[in-house]
C-alpha cells in the first residue's frame, strides 16, 4: 500500500469567527442584527447625485474599525482593506481561544497557515490616489515609499500572518464575487489533505472609492430604484429585485483540524465538510441561464462531503438581487438538488450587508456558521413579491430551524463558482 493509499482526509472544523461589516465591528453583532432583519445599506457621502445613478453603498465605518492588533508604523503603512483583514482575523483567533490577554498567540502558531482573498486589493484605496497626486504635482518624486507594500492583493494575508506569527501554508485567492467561499474552501483542503493543522480562512474588501462604483453602474448591475429609500435596494429573489448593492468588511474563520481542536479542548461550532468550484465557460458578466456550472459545482462539493442531494437542510444562497442572477441560481438549486429542492428553505443575507464583493462569501459563511450553530434561519431581506420562476422557499422571516447539513453558494464574473458543504456539530454523535 503506498502512503498515498493509507492517507486519511483529515476532518475540518470551525473553532472561531471574526467579521466587520456596515451593521457591526464583529460577527456576533453583526449576526444579531441580520437576524433581526436590519440592514447597514445608506445614501454614501461621496457619490454625486449628478455623477451617479446608484447613490447606495453598505459602507464600513472607519471610526468603528478596532485598532486592537496594528500600532505604529504597521497601523500607518497597512491598507485599509489589511486593516479589516487582520482586526477580524484577530477576532478570529481571539473567539477560537488561542490569544492571551496581550492578544499575542497562546500556542505555538508556527505551522499555521492563512488562506485569503480579495478582489481589488488596496488598489482604489491606495495606487489610484497615489498616482492622482502625482498626476496633480506633475511629477511621481514623491510617491509613498510603501506604496507597493500597501496595495497589492496578498498584502491582506502577510499583515496576518506576520501579526501572529503564522508560518504556513499561504495564499490569496482572486475570483470575483466566488473570492470568499472559494477562499474558505482552500483553507478547508489545506487542513483536509494534511498540509496544515489550523489555518485562518475568509477574505476582505473596501469598495468605497467612487471608480468603483461607477464600473458597476456601467454594467447596470446596480439598483438605482431606491436612493430614497436605501433599505429598499437589495431585494435579492424578490419578484422586483433590480440589481445590487455595493458592502465591503472582512469576514475570517478559524479552521482546525479535528484532532486538533479536541486536544486543545477548543469550542467547535461546526463542521466544514466539502468544497468545489467550477465555471460556467459561458460569458464574463451574465451566469448560464441554466444554472448548469452553478448545479455542478454544488453536486461536486456535495461529493467532495460524501452528502446526498437529498440529505441538505438548508441554502445560504450567493442570490444577490439581480434578476438574470438569482434565477440562474434557482435553476441551479433544482437542478442539483432534486425534487426536494421547492422545500429546502433558502435565504441570501445580501440586503443586510450589501454584496461586499471578495467578503461576501467570507461574511455569509460566518452567518452560516451561526445558522447552524443557533439553529436559526436569518431573513431574506425585503422578500415580499413572489416570483413564480424562482419557485423556492425563500426565508422571509427568521425562522427556527434544526439543520444537519447546509450548502453556502458564491457566484462571480468570468463564470466563477464556489460552493461549501457545512455540518452541524454535535459532540454526542462526533
Amino acid at each position: 500500500m503506498t502512503a498515498q493509499e493509507s492517507f486519511i482526509p483529515r476532518r475540518v472544523v470551525v473553532t472561531g469567527i471574526g467579521a466587520i461589516s456596515s451593521l457591526a465591528s464583529n460577527a456576533r453583532e453583526t449576526w444579531n442584527r441580520v437576524l433581526n432583519g436590519e440592514t447597514g445599506i445608506k445614501r454614501a457621502a461621496n457619490l454625486d447625485p449628478a455623477k451617479h445613478k446608484c447613490l447606495l453603498r453598505s459602507d464600513v465605518d472607519d471610526n468603528t474599525i478596532p485598532q486592537r492588533f496594528l500600532s505604529g508604523k504597521a497601523l500607518r503603512n497597512a491598507s485599509r482593506y489589511a486593516r479589516m483583514a487582520v482586526e477580524a482575523a484577530g477576532e478570529a483567533l481571539m473567539d477560537a481561544g488561542l490569544l492571551n490577554d496581550d492578544l499575542r498567540p497562546k500556542i505555538d502558531l508556527t505551522d499555521a497557515g492563512a488562506a485569503l482573498g480579495n478582489c481589488i486589493g488596496g488598489t482604489y484605496d491606495d495606487m489610484i490616489p497615489a498616482h492622482d497626486v502625482a498626476q496633480e504635482r506633475g511629477n511621481y518624486t514623491r510617491v509613498p515609499p510603501h506604496l507597493h507594500v500597501t496595495f497589492p492583493h496578498n498584502i491582506g494575508g502577510y499583515t496576518i500572518q506576520q501579526r501572529f506569527d503564522m508560518h504556513g501554508p499561504s495564499s490569496t485567492v482572486v475570483t470575483a464575487c466566488a473570492t470568499g467561499s472559494q477562499a474558505i474552501g482552500d483553507g478547508f483542503h489545506a487542513i483536509k489533505f494534511g498540509r496544515a493543522s489550523l489555518m485562518i480562512a475568509g477574505a476582505m474588501e473596501s469598495t468605497q472609492h467612487p471608480l468603483f462604483e461607477a464600473g458597476f453602474e456601467a454594467m447596470r448591475a446596480l439598483c438605482t430604484d431606491s436612493n430614497d429609500a436605501p433599505e429598499k435596494a437589495s431585494r435579492p429573489f424578490d419578484a422586483t429585485r433590480a440589481g445590487f448593492v455595493l458592502g465591503e468588511g472582512a469576514g475570517m474563520l478559524v479552521l482546525e483540524d479535528l484532532e486538533h481542536a479536541q486536544a486543545r479542548g477548543a469550542h467547535i461550532y461546526c463542521e466544514i465538510a466539502g468544497y468545489a468550484t467550477s465555471n460556467d465557460a459561458y460569458h464574463p458578466i451574465a451566469p448560464q441561464p441554466e444554472g448548469f456550472g452553478a448545479a455542478k459545482a454544488i453536486r461536486d462539493a456535495l461529493n467532495d462531503a460524501g452528502v446526498e442531494p437529498g440529505e441538505v437542510d438548508h441554502v445560504n444562497a450567493h442570490a444577490a438581487s439581480t434578476p438574470a442572477g438569482d434565477l440562474a441560481e434557482a435553476k441551479a438549486i433544482k437542478l442539483a438538488l432534486g425534487d426536494r429542492a421547492e422545500e429546502i428553505p433558502v435565504t441570501s443575507v445580501k440586503g443586510a450587508f450589501g454584496h461586499s464583493m471578495a467578503a461576501a462569501g467570507a461574511l455569509e459563511t460566518v452567518m452560516a456558521v451561526l445558522t447552524l450553530h443557533e439553529g436559526k434561519i436569518p431573513p431574506t431581506r425585503n422578500y415580499t413579491n413572489l416570483d413564480p420562476e424562482i419557485g423556492l422557499d425563500i426565508v422571509g422571516e427568521a425562522r427556527d430551524a434544526k439543520i444537519k447539513v447546509m450548502t453556502k453558494h458564491s457566484f462571480g464574473l468570468g463564470g466563477q463558482n464556489a460552493v461549501l458543504v457545512l455540518k452541524a456539530w454535535d459532540e454526542a454523535v462526533a
